[in-house]
């Protein structure tokens, strides 16, 4: 049942559902193109919104104020941002994909830029923006061999520090993992822990984790801006091609450039009576050269396979199934002799009666 949004809700309240329900969205079994996991992101994104227009009317967060200043659940908020660019990603529309995927990339940066006046994770923001554009250096070709062996030697370097990343990131997400199962907990530890601290650091070895994770997905967000640009304009030019030049003159003036039809193309001794058009493939074969040659998919599995289910064209249901045969206890005897017995008898039976015995003719073997 979808949550009313609308309604006004305390912000830690109302982050903490946010944050329980982009938890379900990550681990949910569903196709990102169905229809409720769409609303279930359309509902996340407008609780991020609600979150983020308390934060800014109450004015939480300044640069002049340290991390030591906010207590651990105005901490936690700063994540508003990180989600809901992470929320808006999962929104799949066709129309305005670009304008979504940069108010998602704005977010980023603005939790990132929040996290960086703070003085949350050190200089780690702007060390990994560093060796980003390192690692761009390494995607450029060259045919210059003094420059061939920088690019190698670059390429060599980004392997090293992508590793050295993914470590420090595993090793983020084992200390959060522990963390969060002293806050349950459930530790081993005998000693009485001062839960408000362990949530503090919690809270802070979040935003770090985040930090990273962020960083990651600005780059592959930026690369998708690109190709969605790309797209969009490629469309465009396509239905630019489809129609005469001036879609509102040809509205207008279409009467004055159509033929008449009303004469035959040639009079009894084969003249031409009026203008004609000699049939011409070139436009249609100028359309398809940047096209593939064979027919693009109109659908999803999954929506072919839910048309077909309306259809009537998959048979659902049967009977249950067999219940797994239960394992005989090694100290019951009487059932181990009871199976012995049993087996024996069967293959007395097969022996009396050989495979084909009883079929007729010439059917036996």
């Amino acid at each position: 049942m979808e949550e009313n949004t609308t309604t006004e809700v305390p912000l830690g309240l109302g982050f903490a559902r946010a944050q329980q329900k982009l938890k379900a969205i990550n681990n949910t079994t569903l196709s990102s193109s169905s229809e409720e996991y769409q609303n279930m992101a359309s509902t996340l994104v407008r609780q991020l919104r609600l979150c983020l227009d308390q934060i800014h009317s109450l004015s939480l967060f300044s640069s002049n104020e340290s991390v030591d200043d906010y207590s651990t659940s105005e901490l936690k908020l700063i994540l508003t941002n990180a989600y809901l660019g992470e929320a808006l990603q999962k929104v799949n529309t066709l129309e305005g994909r670009v304008g979504v995927l940069e108010a998602a990339l704005d977010h980023y940066q603005r939790f990132i830029s929040t996290c960086q006046d703070l003085g949350i994770g050190g200089r780690s923001a702007d060390k990994l923006s560093s060796e980003k554009q390192q690692l761009s250096l390494a995607t450029t070709s060259t045919t210059d061999d003094t420059n061939n062996r920088t690019v190698q030697k670059n390429s060599g370097q980004n392997r090293m520090q992508r590793i050295e990343r993914f470590k420090q990131l595993r090793a983020m997400q084992q200390e959060i993992s522990e963390l969060e199962t002293r806050l349950a907990g459930d530790s081993d530890n005998g000693e009485v822990e001062d839960m408000e601290e362990v949530e503090r650091e919690y809270a802070v070895k979040l935003l770090k984790l985040k930090i990273h994770q962020v960083t990651d997905d600005m780059e592959m967000l930026k690369k998708e801006i690109e190709m969605a640009k790309q797209m969009e304009k490629m469309r465009r030019t396509d239905s630019d091609s489809r129609r005469p030049d001036g879609d509102s003159d040809f509205k207008k003036d279409s009467n004055e450039w159509r033929l008449d039809n009303s004469r035959p193309v040639f009079n009894n001794k084969g003249q031409p009576t009026r203008p004609f058009v000699l049939t011409n493939e070139r436009q249609r074969i100028k359309d398809g050269v940047f096209r593939p040659g064979w027919a693009l998919p109109t659908m999803t599995v999954d929506e072919y396979l839910q048309q077909e289910q309306e259809r009537g064209n998959i048979i659902s249901g049967g009977g249950k199934d067999p219940e797994p045969k239960a394992e005989i206890d090694d100290n019951d005897h009487n059932a181990l002799d009871a199976e012995v017995m049993k087996q024996r008898e069967w293959d007395d039976f097969r022996d009396d009666n050989p495979k084909g015995w009883g079929n007729r003719g010439g059917n036996r073997g």
